[in-house]
């Protein structure tokens, strides 16, 4: 069935009158549609979590009518954008995830087609249509529903981005009482949903399909370095080369030819015009070695349109983040040979956190000195991951990898030293913490920035305030306060 016409779905447009050699002209004005580019992505997440949208004319691009009874719960970790939505796509009820994009073709920017992770996606979720809308699949080759929300948003989109772009960050519901709250049942609650959120990540990674642990960082070290934009394609990455082949290679430069190479990122001699003779030179070298090597090993080449480098700084360009993981698979580094016995090593060591920083360092070759990718030369710098971002590496893969260690053996001791470990941690300095240092609440460590996470996201977005301790202790108050009058 076709899908009947979103017309009537908003405000007819703004008409101007003009006066035109004394005859009267209506002119009506119509809303021109946005640049893809200039929207963000999370705006489109808002407008689906939010239901901005006519629920009752939404359509799947085939015709289908698309019901959403619950759009899911945001995920803030690598994966789709929302886990466990209910919707229903023409006559058959669905539960599982939402994949959001600005337009169609992010589903295949972002390689979503070739990462097994995605099959779970029951529907995509465009603002806007382009060349591949209806033209989706899965990994697995199936077809994957999709709805296209511009032509059913209520109010005029440019309202709707102001509004996005303005909106106060602090505006929580308990926000004019926070500080009514005392501060040790604030600090006791964020502390529990800490340890709520890290057994979650230890759940979520027991569910992944991987033949050992070590399989399982190897991934999640990967997709770490990949950032938001670049997680997935550093995902499928790690799986293309798994550890038991990369083993079989001592040489440094094959490790990084081969990474390189499978990553589709060695560009070809005929883009290599204007580079200096150097990085002519060395990339040439590495297309010559991977096609050598892939003969041996016979690895898909992955599109380089996968990669993501718009709005990216350098230092975060996929293929220097590609070289630094490299570091932990030449000899001597983490990932060589298994590295579980390892991070317990570092568990039981004098400084716990000085012991895993070390372990995670990556320094790449001395080419990445004066290099962020593979066509032009730099000013020279250190190529070396930087503390930051090691100690992102471990709260967000090394110490869930640890804490399922530590399940899978019945062992305790293992997992209270990870919440030191998390203890001894910074704070993450990011939008939710922003927001309740705003409320006179700072993150102490990364395990009270973790728990302010899971606090922001699985109570303050899902409107669970009579769920949450704090919610419940307002309320009571309130309560109290009402029956001493």
């Amino acid at each position: 069935m076709a899908a009947r016409s979103p017309a009537r779905l908003s405000a007819p447009p703004p008409v101007h009158l003009y006066t035109v050699d004394g005859t009267r002209v209506a002119v009506t004005v119509h809303e021109p549609t946005p640049d893809p580019a200039t929207v963000p992505e999370a705006f489109v997440q808002d407008l689906w979590h939010e239901r901005r949208y006519a629920a009752e004319d939404l359509r799947t691009t085939d015709g289908r009518r698309v019901q959403v009874f619950d759009p899911g719960c945001a995920n803030t970790d690598a994966g789709p954008d929302f886990v466990n939505a209910h919707v229903r796509i023409g006559d058959i009820e669905w539960r599982g995830d939402v994949e959001i994009h600005v337009t169609s073709r992010g589903w295949v920017d972002h390689a979503h087609d070739t990462d097994a992770r995605y099959n779970s996606v029951v529907l995509h979720v465009a603002l806007q249509a382009d060349a591949w809308t209806g033209n989706l699949h899965r990994e697995d080759a199936s077809s994957l529903p999709e709805t296209i929300l511009l032509p059913h948003v209520r109010a005029p989109l440019r309202a709707l981005l102001h509004a996005f772009h303005t909106r106060a960050e602090d505006a929580l519901p308990c926000a004019p009482r926070w500080e009514a709250v005392p501060s040790a049942v604030r600090t006791d609650w964020i502390r529990r949903l800490a340890r709520r959120r890290m057994n979650a990540k230890r759940d979520r990674l027991a569910r992944r399909e991987a033949p050992s642990l070590a399989a399982r960082l190897h991934e999640r070290l990967f997709a770490g370095l990949g950032y938001a934009k670049n997680d997935a394609p550093m995902t499928t990455l790690a799986r293309h080369l798994p550890l038991p082949l990369v083993a079989e290679l001592d040489d440094p430069r094959d490790l990084e030819a081969l990474h390189l190479g499978t990553a589709g990122l060695i560009p070809d001699p005929a883009h290599l015009l204007e580079a200096d003779r150097a990085t002519a030179d060395h990339a040439v070298a590495l297309r010559h070695r991977f096609e050598r090597l892939n003969v041996r090993f016979d690895r898909p080449v992955m599109p380089r349109t996968t990669w993501t480098f718009f709005r990216l700084r350098p230092t975060n360009f996929p293929p220097l983040r590609i070289a630094q993981a490299v570091a932990w698979l030449r000899p001597g580094g983490l990932l060589r040979t298994d590295p579980l016995p390892q991070l317990r090593d570092a568990l039981t060591a004098e400084s716990p956190l000085e012991a895993l920083r070390s372990l995670l360092q990556a320094e790449p070759s001395d080419f990445w000195r004066t290099h962020f990718h593979l066509r032009k030369a730099t000013s020279e710098r250190d190529p070396s991951l930087g503390r930051s971002r090691i100690d992102t590496l471990i709260t967000n893969a090394v110490l869930p990898v640890l804490l399922l260690d530590a399940d899978r053996r019945d062992d305790t001791g293992p997992s209270d030293a990870v919440f030191d470990v998390l203890s001894a941690l910074p704070a993450s300095r990011d939008r939710v913490t922003r927001r309740f240092r705003n409320l006179g609440t700072r993150a102490q460590s990364a395990l009270e920035a973790q728990g302010m996470h899971q606090l922001y996201r699985a109570y303050c977005e899902a409107g669970g305030c009579l769920q949450c301790t704090i919610g419940r202790w307002l309320v009571d108050g309130d309560a109290t306060s009402e029956s001493n009058r």
